[in-house]
């Protein structure tokens, strides 16, 4: 996608950029002075000493010159002497090789590109060139002609910062073309070389989201009226905090496809989050109890009727409702988290210890499960326990908020936000 390019997606990180260049180099730039007749020139000069052809002298002192350069990081001074040379040496590969690679170390790409063509017509062994070739073509916007070299040097490169390069550079220019199927393919075989790379963590967010992008104006262009476009503005307008606009358009989404599996649960979600008035819990109740009528599976439903139950302290029928939601999903820990809570509250603390001890289990970083299980250790006098658990809350708890925190800050910025170490419900 073309937004990539302009917003800097895609390109590489400055230290994979040189990396690569430098891997590059060490492969193919030391050959300007190491074949046979190009020997380096004389230290009194390139052609001082008497009997030695000027011409010659000339070719080593720049190929001299242009080594010392590139091994120096001195691009542009590569350059010059490598251009010289050029016209000295036309039919030689390797000069036309790092020619390309110092054009592409200054951002001429254009040049690195018919640079590198030429050095593979001469010499069509010389792989690194071939990688060049689409690299430089890909950052001068030729992304129809780069995406072959692009996909077939992925699969080869030898060292990490030239997969890095090529892979990102083949994100980019697949979403260009509108090719979501190639972009992908790169972003998996990036995903399983780098998994942890910040850059590629990066880039990743911002494919999926522009392909979800796509895919959503395409649907509300092509069929504005469906129950997926009324079901997608839902969505939409639900994070945007309009929460009652969101709800008329779920109703719509009813209207259309009035046994559509998930829409009763979104609605009793949006009466839950939104003010209440004297029957909202009613209401959201019935929401619930209809999208089981529908999907008779859903555990988020039943755990939501528990949660309305042991809030409004109908301990019996909160139990009752979170077995149920287990039953469904055995891997629920929130259900394990309310159950226990629910048991602890109706004096069962000891079959608490259960069904919270398995959702500690199934999520250590969860705060509240190791505070509920605290509290039903105290219940039971077991208080070493109990301490344990309570240091285990106040370590997760001060994990989560922290990490919360970051996320906040790497997308608004560093907006200070008031802190609490209360205890959960």
């Amino acid at each position: 996608m073309a937004s990539l390019r302009a917003r800097g997606k895609g390109r590489p990180a400055s230290w994979w950029r040189w990396g690569l260049i430098w891997v590059f180099l060490m492969a193919v730039a030391v050959q300007l002075v190491s074949k046979p007749g190009r020997g380096q020139a004389p230290a009194g000069g390139r052609a001082a000493q008497s009997g030695q052809n000027p011409q010659a002298g000339d070719r080593a002192g720049l190929a001299a010159e242009a080594q010392a350069a590139l091994q120096k990081g001195d691009y542009a001074g590569a350059i010059k002497s490598l251009e010289r040379l050029a016209k000295l040496e036309p039919g030689m590969a390797e000069i036309h090789a790092n020619l390309a690679t110092a054009y592409y170390a200054v951002g001429r790409y254009d040049d690195a590109a018919h640079e590198a063509g030429e050095a593979l017509k001469l010499k069509p062994s010389l792989t690194h060139v071939h990688f060049f070739l689409g690299l430089s073509l890909a950052e001068s916007n030729r992304c129809q002609q780069a995406l072959p070299y692009l996909e077939e040097d992925y699969r080869r490169a030898p060292d990490p910062p030239m997969k890095h390069a090529l892979g990102t550079d083949g994100v980019r220019c697949a979403m260009s073309l509108d090719q979501a199927d190639r972009a992908v393919e790169f972003l998996r075989a990036l995903s399983h070389d780098f998994p942890d790379d910040p850059d590629l963590l990066y880039l990743s967010s911002h494919v999926y989201s522009d392909l979800a992008t796509r895919a959503s104006q395409r649907l509300l262009t092509t069929a504005p009226e469906s129950y997926q476009a009324h079901q997608f503005n839902a969505e939409v307008l639900e994070l945007e905090g309009k929460l009652g606009e969101a709800a008329d358009e779920y109703r719509k989404v009813l209207s259309l496809r009035p046994n559509l599996a998930g829409i009763h649960y979104q609605l009793g979600n949006l009466l839950l989050a939104g003010e209440r008035g004297p029957h909202t819990l009613e209401a959201a109740r019935a929401e619930y109890e209809e999208e089981l009528k529908i999907d008779p599976r859903n555990a988020a439903a039943e755990y939501e009727l528990g949660e309305m139950a042991r809030q409004g302290r109908e301990w019996s029928e909160a139990i009752e409702r979170f077995r149920r939601a287990l039953s469904l999903d055995p891997q629920f820990a929130d259900a394990l988290i309310g159950l226990g809570k629910s048991l602890a509250s109706a004096g069962r603390a000891e079959e608490a210890l259960q069904p919270l001890e398995q959702a500690v289990t199934l999520a250590p970083g969860n705060p509240n499960a190791h505070y509920q299980l605290s509290f039903a250790f105290r219940r039971l006098g077991r208080d070493q326990e109990a301490a344990k658990e309570l240091a285990a809350y106040r370590e997760t708890y001060a994990k989560s908020t922290k990490t919360r925190q970051n996320i906040r800050t790497g997308i608004l910025g560093n907006i200070a936000q008031p802190q609490t170490d209360s205890p959960p419900d």
